[in-house]
């Protein structure tokens, strides 16, 4: 009778759940609605249920644990225990309302305790009283029990190979329809079709936590469920070395195919309904990069055919999936984000790279100066920190090897060169924040090991070296960018300063100078020297804004500028080639690297100047620059500023002369008389000038800005500073400025100074929003935030 009773006693503790201990020490997360939240353990017992709760947040930021959190397994809703969090090997103590400071590593663990739930629980969610969530919390231990919702990789070679949903499998990278399911005995025999091709697929029944799948004429294979966030280590050593090179042919492409599945209504309105990849060009070194979009259907599914300049590293689905990844030209890649089970796979011929970047991804580099006018000092601690942060993460890489030994060669090479390239990136920007002209012997020459490190020759059987192609790393050609420009910065004097290079080349003849202009050139470096030293006297960041204002807006810059203008041509071919050219032909011999390099040169100063180049700079580029895509990208964007320029205005009413102004100084003066006919209305006054990257993307959505201001009544007069007529045209063209509504002005550089002064422009694009009286209003007029600025008007209106 006794052993009936304890019988009795553990059958009833079983069924109910609560004398047994569990934990879950694999955790995997469905969706989460802020990425600031994960989990990574759960424990079961009888008197609570514990959840580790991780938070990735800015440091010395604030954030708070509302004690309203819960935990929902389904069916009830489980409360916090106590006031406070619990104790755990370096978790962090709060109390539950109260905020606490992110302590400097950025990461904080979290012990929560709620009500106890049963021990049979599978999946639960937590609910921040705050409004974040984290959905389908599970152990990867937890072998599904059919087929729907699972996906399934071959036990041989490590990789996917079938998924099911409800109504599709996703097999050999694409859809296939599921005709016919049908169950037997835990077996499952399927008829899926995808257009015309027709496939019978086998799954053998569960069986040791594995099923074998048989798809078609195919040998059945044996298969395990993947339960975890990303693939699985795979079960052999890849020891290939190389990624793929096409010596930046053109023509190059690579299709992304894939499933956003689930996504839940936020993450739709948060991304709309395209899929984004963020890829960066060698050549243009655009800092956003390019983003390219595929449409995707109402469940999430996409494709993407993209061109590729080389193997490159992108970033897919930024705003809602979030994974770095490398692809390879000519290839063709399925990309599974299923929202509900938080797992993320590729599937594909040759997907080892990315599915283990996936599992294990790189440690993200972006070290930067914390004072905004370092010291000599301040930059070699700089230079220490950049190189612990590349020692440590190198070492969390070798430790990471140590614990998964398959882990491939082109995974550890590629973190490596990505490591190297991450930390010369870092310490590039960090000239930007230095005092002065030049960075430490020693922080220059660290940046110099980096640099000859990732100038690797070129392999012959189509595959790069470590280091190889450029494109690998988004960091290197950030890298290459800035370590360029310091070079060419810090050329012997006479070559790299503007107003040495404006003598010799007068000197040269290749431009003459009045007697005007040949002082401004001569007084120009003093003068430049003179406020630079009145820069570092200057704590207040406004202070230094206004005397630098004060300085390009000075009679000495313009006369230098009205040089520049008028010697364009000249000059170009001294900063678009010469010196340039010199400058990379002092470093280790890559044509490559040069190729992008100056082919990158190039294409910016049309880009900049937004006019063509002279034909005598583009024909020594087509005998110098033999790589396809660098000398491809220098052509395309000199034949579409030259079709811009022959391209006739409309709309060309819209500009006008400063004759009504010709003979006036006051800026004041001058503003009031060019508003003078639209009294009665608001005017939107844009300083801005054809040099300015910020100012031509905010004139590039002017149609959505008129469309918008349409029924206020509002006149926009933009006022060019320092913009060559070419240019400003063209400017003007290619956005489509104009309109009924629209007013050009290119005063002379003396009078655009004058108007700027009384307008207080420190920086570019500057608006200004003038009433319907005539009134300049003390407002933030930027248009760039469309529903700001309209109820701004209606508020004023």
């Amino acid at each position: 009778m006794k052993k009936l009773f304890l019988t009795l006693v553990v059958a009833f503790a079983t069924v109910c759940g609560i004398a047994q201990e569990k934990v879950w020490e694999d955790v995997v997360t469905g969706y989460r609605t802020s990425t600031v939240f994960d989990v990574k353990k759960v424990w079961f017992y009888p008197d609570r249920t514990d959840v580790l709760l991780h938070i990735d947040f800015p440091a010395g930021r604030q954030a708070r644990i509302a004690s309203g959190t819960t935990l929902n397994d389904g069916v009830s809703s489980y409360a916090l225990k106590g006031k406070s969090s619990g104790a755990y090997d370096g978790a962090m103590y709060v109390e539950y309302d109260a905020p606490f400071v992110v302590p400097e590593s950025g990461e904080i663990d979290i012990l929560l305790s709620f009500e106890p739930l049963p021990t049979g629980t599978e999946r639960i969610t937590l609910n921040g009283y705050d409004g974040w969530v984290v959905q389908n919390i599970r152990s990867a231990a937890t072998l599904p029990s059919g087929i729907t919702d699972t996906y399934w990789r071959n036990n041989a070679t490590g990789d996917w190979l079938i998924g099911f949903a409800e109504k599709q499998v996703i097999y050999d990278s694409r859809f296939w329809d599921i005709k016919s399911m049908a169950e037997k005995r835990g077996g499952y025999t399927l008829t899926v079709e995808n257009g015309s091709d027709v496939l019978d697929i086998k799954v053998g029944n569960l069986k040791n936590g594995a099923r074998t799948i048989k798809v078609g004429d195919s040998r059945a294979v044996k298969c395990s469920p993947i339960t975890t966030a990303a693939l699985p280590d795979y079960p052999v050593k890849d020891n290939r070395v190389g990624f793929k090179d096409n010596g930046y042919a053109l023509g190059d492409s690579v299709t992304i195919v894939g499933w956003l599945k689930d996504m839940p209504a936020e993450a739709w309105q948060r991304g709309g309904n395209e899929f984004e990849v963020m890829v960066h060009n060698v050549v243009t070194r655009e800092p956003g990069g390019l983003s390219l979009y595929a449409k995707m259907d109402s469940l999430g599914r996409f494709t993407l055919k993209m061109p590729l300049q080389n193997t490159s590293q992108v970033f897919v689905g930024w705003k809602r999936t979030m994974v770095s990844t490398v692809l390879e030209p000519g290839e063709t890649y399925f990309f599974l984000h299923d929202f509900g089970t938080g797992q993320k796979l590729f599937m594909g011929n040759d997907v080892r790279l990315q599915n283990e970047l996936t599992a294990y991804p790189a440690t993200f580099m972006n070290e930067r100066i914390e004072h905004d006018h370092a010291t000599q000092e301040q930059a070699m601690e700089f230079l220490h920190h950049v190189k612990e942060c590349g020692r440590r993460y190198n070492a969390e890489l070798q430790e990471r090897v140590g614990e998964h030994p398959m882990l491939s060669r082109r995974y550890i090479d590629y973190l490596t060169g990505y490591y190297r390239a991450g930390m010369g990136e870092s310490l590039m920007q960090g000239m930007y924040s230095v005092e002065g002209d030049k960075l430490p012997a020693e922080y220059i020459a660290f940046a110099d090991s980096l640099w000859n490190s990732m100038i690797a020759p070129l392999s012959t059987d189509g595959f790069s070296t470590l280091s190889s192609p450029k494109s690998l790393y988004r960091d290197y050609i950030r890298f290459l960018t800035d370590y360029m420009y310091y070079k060419v910065q810090n050329m012997p004097e006479q070559e790299g300063s503007v107003a040495k290079t404006l003598q010799r080349l007068a000197v040269e003849g290749a431009i003459s100078l009045n007697e005007k202009e040949a002082d401004a050139v001569k007084r120009y470096d003093s003068e430049l020297e003179k406020m630079k030293a009145q820069l570092a006297t200057l704590d207040g960041e406004a202070e230094r804004e206004k005397l630098i204002s004060e300085f390009n807006n000075s009679e000495i810059v313009y006369i230098i500028n009205d040089v520049w203008n008028s010697n364009a041509d000249a000059i170009i071919r001294e900063f678009a080639v010469k010196i340039p050219q010199h400058a990379i032909s002092c470093l280790p011999n890559n044509k490559e690297i040069y190729d992008i390099y100056m082919a990158g040169i190039i294409w910016n100063e049309i880009n900049n100047r937004r006019v063509p180049l002279p034909a005598d700079v583009i024909e020594w580029a087509e005998k110098n620059i033999s790589t396809p895509v660098a000398i491809n990208t220098v052509l395309e964007m000199q034949n579409r500023y030259l079709a811009l320029q022959r391209r006739a205005l409309s709309g060309s009413e819209s500009l006008k002369t400063n004759d009504e102004v010709k003979e006036m100084s006051d800026g004041e003066k001058i503003l009031r008389k060019l508003i003078e006919p639209y009294k009665g209305k608001f005017v939107l006054v844009d300083v801005w000038g054809t040099w300015c990257s910020p100012c031509k993307r905010a004139l590039s959505h002017s149609k959505e800005l008129y469309e918008r201001m349409a029924p206020y009544d509002v006149v926009f007069l933009y006022l060019a500073n320092r913009s060559d007529d070419g240019a400003w045209k063209n400017v003007i063209k290619e956005y489509n400025v104009t309109g009924e509504n629209v007013v050009h002005y290119n005063l002379p550089a003396l009078q655009q100074s004058a108007v700027e002064r009384f307008l207080g422009v420190n920086s570019y694009p500057t608006y200004r929003l003038i009433d319907r009286n005539g009134n300049l209003l003390d407002v933030n007029a930027d248009p760039r935030d469309l529903n700001v600025f309209e109820n701004l008007i209606k508020m004023i209106k």
